[in-house]
């Protein structure tokens, strides 16, 4: 059976996601991918954040199947779109819709009339069940455990799949079905679930507290397997914690350093890590990391339970800058119960405990399958869209200059977020300069790469501050103009980044 699998971005915004911004493999569709190309069937993969080809590009191959993995933000208006596009273009293929999304919301999400079927949790078994069926027709899905269906105008939703234990046990990711050099960062997953708590994040309702890793040396196969076939020189590993567990961490790092052909990477981490841990990543490869701080008032970290104090983050942090770790920070700000004390202890953290690093500045967005996002439908604060189509202005709305969930005046934050985004690019060299100063040998040394580093920044500081400013001004349009959709009178007022 042919099948098609999308990856679909904002397409009103898809100037801001193109091969010069930020790119990463979707993991999920090529995991998908494989199994299904391990069954006989033929898939191909469209990634509209790398590839422009249009819905009617792909009526010659005509699928049975096309499958969307869909978050609550930018990609769902995406997703929508194309999903109505193929059920004209194409009427007699399926529509399912997985990942993050369909799995927290599935009856809401199948109820859409353009949608045929959701996955719940992990897809690689159940699409493959489902695909499976409708080779052979038979119309009886109530076995396929991890599917939600329309019965007439029933929706049922099954018995939820069992987490894949030995995740091992999958084929490699299908990357021959994608431009592997058009990304900007090449990722790896080897790990799902995490452990923590953290009331702001959705992992806890979707993975339902299961971990799962692959081998330190299962990695290094697949990192081998990259250079090899593509010639990677750097890579991400895009998972909620690829640090947590410390043993196989340090088999990574010891690995990688037995190894001959050296190779720079990337993840996010808790700041919680030793100074030998850290020291081991900085000479295994390890050049950029990301910390997920979010706030450094600590009332508010405990609101979160961030279970992680100021002082251990900072320390963490300082470890890393000293050994030439280039290190992001993860800020958010306007949360429930957050009052100006809380946003300027903040601001005081940043300011003074870290010297102003380069951040992540965000508004909390309430999402669904979070406890935090619960907190807010049980205080009223937030008043959940009612249907699939609502939820990307949503999400705009909370995301940007909108709703208010927090104690802080709006004033003060969106001056904030202006100043982050104006000024991210000064900030980054600012502490560059003042910290890791070796790095800037690089001009001598690579010229033409420190330019194009140089470029990089400033263009990534431009798309950031030109998309905020497009949401500002569709919102603002959305107030003036009674017939556009404004989620600003379907609810309470709350707010985000």
């Amino acid at each position: 059976m042919k099948i098609l699998l999308i990856n679909a971005p904002a397409l009103d915004y898809i100037q801001y996601y193109n091969s010069n911004a930020y790119t990463t493999f979707d993991y999920g569709l090529l995991s998908i991918a494989a199994v299904l190309e391990q069954h006989g069937h033929e898939v191909k993969i469209w990634d509209g954040f790398i590839d422009f080809r249009k819905t009617e590009d792909f009526v010659d191959f005509n699928p049975s199947l096309i499958g969307f993995s869909v978050l609550a933000g930018p990609n769902m208006e995406g997703s929508i779109s194309l999903s109505k596009e193929f059920k004209q273009l194409l009427p007699e293929a399926k529509i399912v819709w997985g990942d993050v999304h369909a799995s927290v919301l599935p009856e809401q999400t199948l109820a859409a009339e353009y949608i045929d079927f959701v996955v719940i949790g992990a897809g690689e078994f159940t699409v493959l069940e489902l695909v499976e069926h409708l080779e052979k027709g038979n119309t009886n899905y109530s076995d396929i455990k991890g599917l939600g269906y329309k019965d007439d105008v029933k929706l049922v939703i099954n018995e939820h799949r069992p987490f894949i234990k030995d995740l091992e046990s999958l084929p490699d990711p299908a990357w021959h079905l994608i431009d592997v050099k058009k990304y900007s960062t090449p990722g790896l997953n080897t790990s799902r679930g995490c452990v923590n708590q953290c009331t702001f994040c959705y992992n806890k309702s979707y993975n339902q507290g299961y971990t799962g890793w692959v081998s330190a040396q299962h990695i290094i196969r697949q990192i081998d397997h990259l250079q090899n076939t593509y010639d990677i020189k750097y890579i991400r590993f895009n998972e909620d914690n690829f640090t947590f567990n410390r043993k196989r961490l340090r088999e990574v790092c010891n690995l990688l350093i037995a190894r001959k052909r050296k190779i720079k990477w990337s993840c996010d981490a808790r700041a919680d890590l030793s100074e030998a841990d850290i020291a081991l990543m900085a000479k295994s490869g390890c050049v950029d990391i990301g910390l997920g701080i979010e706030s450094g008032s600590p009332r508010m970290l405990e609101f979160i339970k961030k279970d992680v104090t100021a002082e251990q983050m900072a320390a963490t942090f300082w470890d890393f800058i000293n050994h030439k770790i280039r290190t992001s920070v993860y800020i958010l700000c306007g949360m429930p119960t957050e009052t100006i004390e809380d946003f300027n202890e903040t601001q005081r953290f940043l300011e003074e405990d870290l010297d102003r690093p380069y951040y992540m500045f965000h508004r909390y967005v309430p999402f669904p399958g979070s406890a935090m996002y619960d907190y807010c439908v049980e205080h009223n604060l937030i008043k959940a869209p009612e249907k699939l189509e609502d939820w990307p202005g949503y999400v705009k709305f909370y995301g940007h200059k909108g709703g208010h969930l927090s104690q802080v005046p709006e004033e003060v934050i969106e001056a904030a977020v202006q100043k982050w985004s104006t000024t991210y690019a000064v900030q980054r060299f600012r502490f560059t300069l003042r910290h890791d100063r070796s790095y800037f040998w690089i001009i001598f040394k690579n010229p033409l790469k420190f330019l194009k580093e140089l470029q990089g920044l400033w263009k990534y500081q431009a798309q950031v501050h030109n998309y905020h400013r497009t949401i500002v001004k569709e919102q603002r349009q959305r107030v003036v103009n009674p017939e556009v959709l404004s989620l600003s009178r379907s609810g309470n007022a709350n707010h985000v980044v």
